[in-house]
């Protein structure tokens, strides 16, 4: 039930939707409250991977910038996304790093290639 809450709010659902799709689902509903606490659990292990050492070597590294739409306080903006990805000597693919930014420009792709490297990449 966890893991489906945390999908839904992760699909941009929100919370009184969220509410309502408990309730369709399982005949009650979910207090925004409890959304809330799921959502701080959530963003507490994303940070601690944010955060993680990068452990063994990589024979790729790809790096790229995507542009989402973000609604934040009913303001919808648009943000760019570093991410950079990896594929180890065995062929395995692993995402190794992924910065939200307000540009996709020199300066955020030096600060997110430095964050890289001193988590051990």
């Amino acid at each position: 039930m966890e893991e489906a809450l945390i999908e839904m709010y992760l699909a941009g659902i929100s919370v009184r939707r969220v509410e309502d799709v408990t309730e369709a689902l399982w005949g009650s509903r979910v207090s925004p409250s409890t959304v809330s606490n799921l959502n701080k659990k959530l963003y507490g292990r994303i940070k601690k991977w944010l955060k993680s050492r990068i452990e063994g070597e990589f024979v790729y590294v790809f790096l790229d910038g995507i542009w989402l739409k973000r609604c934040w306080a009913g303001e919808v903006k648009n943000i760019s996304i570093l991410v950079a990805g990896g594929v180890d000597q065995f062929g395995y693919r692993q995402v190794l790093g992924v910065k939200e930014g307000a540009k996709e420009d020199k300066e955020s792709w030096i600060a997110f290639l430095r964050d890289l490297k001193a988590r051990g990449l």
